[in-house]
């Protein structure tokens, strides 16, 4: 058995930091308790009013991402509320700890006693908790993606436009029905220290094409000491599986057609793969967005009769936005909207890149897909 002992002062370190980004973010005022990690097998965590002290399992540590260990910081840290704040220091999980997890922004799995964990021990999409209709939608749209990769040209552009007219429908009828699936999140954590300016490009295509928000931050490694650069994919359960796998796939297309088409490119070394990767990730949002401006044109006969067009239902749309800009808000209430500078690239290498995008078809279904690890753009 591991001996985790010697990173236990690391991790106090890391949850004293955790502690004043959260009573920042939150625009609290908790006075900072004493951090023990222990060797605790059955609770994650404890408040003990008396002395001041929270507790963290190592056991959570070192079994859960630290995404996972920040959640139940936050419920113990609800609990220190109802001490010192609401001077209720026999709250429970109650009416008055609920109040205390509200002002937190804690996800309503880790609400419960902290000694059982959410089954998933986070809040990605599991099969178990979507709806019917949402895996029946994820299927069907796996069955497109699939089709989507056929040798034939014209066979995988129609299966490309019924995919992207399918996810359109789908979203607009659960406006219309009120019948959306939960929202929820999920971390891709590629475990490096930087993310690379196509990666934020991928990003760009999943907030304008995917019924998402994308956010970017960071997430520490309780096992190597490090922090590591994150994004996560906020929105409707099945709509950010399948904006999972669009990320997965688009970051697997570029290293692949760079393989196949480097010695074409004009450069060398690093910044002519960039050059190329941003070219081919701006000509495959071209495409998409001429795909979505021949979805979008309205047929003669449906003109008259299109629910999309009726004031109402923008209304809708638009209070279904500010709902999940509401659920952003509740994980990073002190967002920063962030611009990068322009990229040096070499030109003829990009615009061969943004030639070979516009060939891009995604061409694996997101059925069946098994993750649930897990950015605010403008």
């Amino acid at each position: 058995m591991t001996d985790f002992s010697p990173y236990y002062p690391l991790w106090g370190r890391q949850l004293l930091a955790e502690f004043a980004n959260i009573n920042w973010q939150y625009g609290l005022a908790l006075k900072t308790p004493v951090f023990e990690i222990t060797d605790a097998e059955k609770r994650c965590g404890s408040w003990q009013a008396a002395t001041r002290i929270i507790r963290i399992s190592a056991r959570l540590i070192t079994g859960h991402s630290w995404d996972i260990t920040c959640q139940i910081l936050k419920h113990e840290m609800a609990h220190q509320i109802c001490s010192e704040l609401f001077f209720e220091a026999d709250a429970g999980h109650g009416p008055i700890f609920e109040k205390a997890c509200d002002l937190l922004g804690l996800p309503a799995p880790f609400r419960r006693a902290s000694g059982d964990l959410p089954e998933l021990a986070g809040t990605g999409p599991a099969e178990n908790q979507q709806t019917e209709q949402g895996r029946q939608f994820i299927r069907r749209i796996g069955k497109l993606l699939a089709l989507a990769g056929s040798a034939n040209e014209h066979e995988a552009a129609i299966a490309m436009e019924k995919a992207s007219q399918l996810m359109a429908r789908h979203n607009l009828q659960q406006v219309q029905e009120d019948l959306q699936s939960e929202f929820t999140s999920l971390i891709i954590n590629g475990k490096t220290k930087r993310l690379e300016r196509w990666q934020h490009k991928i990003c760009a295509i999943l907030l304008r094409f995917f019924y998402v928000k994308v956010v970017t931050a960071s997430l520490y490694d309780p096992l190597t000491d490090t922090h590591h650069k994150t994004i996560e994919i906020f929105g409707r359960q099945e709509n950010v599986a399948i904006a999972e796998y669009c990320y997965a796939f688009l970051a697997g297309q570029l290293a692949s057609l760079w393989r196949q088409n480097r010695k074409k490119a004009s450069g060398k070394g690093i910044r002519a793969r960039n050059s190329y990767y941003l070219g081919l990730l701006q000509g495959f949002h071209d495409k998409l967005l001429a795909q979505e401006a021949l979805t979008a044109r309205p047929r003669p006969e449906k003109r008259e009769t299109d629910r999309s067009a009726d004031p109402g239902m923008a209304v809708l749309i638009r209070a279904e936005e500010r709902e999940l800009d509401q659920f952003v808000g509740m994980r990073f209430p002190r967002l920063r909207r962030r611009s990068g500078s322009g990229a040096m690239i070499f030109r003829d290498t990009y615009e061969q890149g943004r030639t070979d995008g516009g060939q891009i078809v995604l061409h694996k279904g997101v059925a069946d897909q098994g993750s649930e690890q897990g950015l605010f753009l403008p």
